[in-house]
């Protein structure tokens, strides 16, 4: 079984580089209205166009493959990446449950109602989302009954 389940979000990707190249014909066709007029309303379109391709740039470039980006099961440990936040690590004592949120959602319960998400669309395939979700309850420790 595997230790490493790697994100590939390519659908994810492919929708965000077509939005960017649509925001990019909005962005010139606003800056050609805002040249031509000089309205106050046609700067502020162009503006709000340029903040939202720089925006998805940005997401583009944080979505973008890298080495180590994903999830890794260790002996102790449960290591998270998030797109943007960095790394997590999770001991496995602390994972109380995981769950399956419809089909396209793991929902890690951990500590005191803190949740960890991990959406299938961060990774390349259903079938490595699927087998990501195996080795998870695999590995999760028995649970404790208290009385």
């Amino acid at each position: 079984m595997r230790d490493f389940f790697p994100y590939h979000p390519l659908k994810l990707r492919a929708v965000l580089v077509t939005a960017s190249v649509m925001c990019v014909v909005l962005l010139a066709w606003a800056l050609s209205s805002a040249v031509r007029s000089q309205a106050p309303i046609e700067m502020a379109r162009a503006g709000l166009c340029l903040g939202l391709q720089l925006a998805m740039a940005y997401v583009l470039m944080k979505l973008a493959p890298r080495d180590g980006w994903g999830v890794k099961l260790e002996g102790t440990v449960l290591k998270v990446s998030r797109p943007i936040d960095g790394v997590l690590e999770v001991p496995w004592s602390a994972v109380q449950d995981v769950r399956k949120n419809g089909r396209d959602t793991l929902v890690l319960f951990v500590g005191d109602r803190r949740r960890i998400l991990l959406p299938r669309h961060l990774f390349g395939s259903r079938e490595t989302f699927e087998e990501l979700v195996k080795a998870i309850e695999e590995r999760l420790p028995a649970p404790t009954h208290d009385a």
